[in-house]
Order: C-alpha cells, then structure tokens, then sequence
C-alpha cells in the first residue's frame, strides 16, 4: 500500500513540477517584454501602471484599446493577461 501511495505522488510531481516552472518562465517572459519600454521614461514603469489599473480587466482593456503602434505586437490575451499577473492584478 505504501508503494503505490508513494508511486503516485512521485508520478503526480513528476507532471506537477515542471507546469509550475514552465508557467513561472512564461510569466517572467512576459515582463521581460514590457520592461524595455515600460521603464518610467519611454512608457509609464510597473509601479504607475498598479496605480492606473485596479484590475486585471481594466488593464487588459486598455491595453487592447492603446492605438500607440509600439503596442501593436503585445495587444493579444496571453501577453496582457501576463503582464496582468506580473503586477498583481486581479
């Protein structure tokens, strides 16, 4: 009995861990984007955009809504919705 407890949990790690990390680099990925433009002086940094956005949803539709042609690459879900994420937004 204890085997198979065991062998189940090694299993389960063994597919848990790398989703984990695999969705930690994608985030990091994602701010790595942002931060070169995002940095206070070309565009507004991390800090001012928590204070603007409140939520995740007001981000992400700003976001998608910016006519500035820098942002042009970065208007999709999965860009926005991790920058979201990045700053803590909800």
């Amino acid at each position: 009995m204890k085997t198979t407890s065991f062998v189940k949990r090694t299993i389960a790690w063994t597919v848990v861990a790398p989703v984990f990390a695999i969705s930690s680099i994608a985030m990091a990925a994602t701010w790595d984007k942002c931060g070169g433009c995002h940095n206070g002086k070309t565009a507004p940094d991390k800090a001012a955009l928590q204070q603007k956005h409140k939520s995740a949803d007001s981000f992400i539709k700003a976001g998608k809504a910016t006519t500035n042609p820098m942002m042009k690459a970065f208007q999709n879900d999965a860009d926005l919705k991790g920058a979201a994420g990045e700053l803590g937004l909800k």
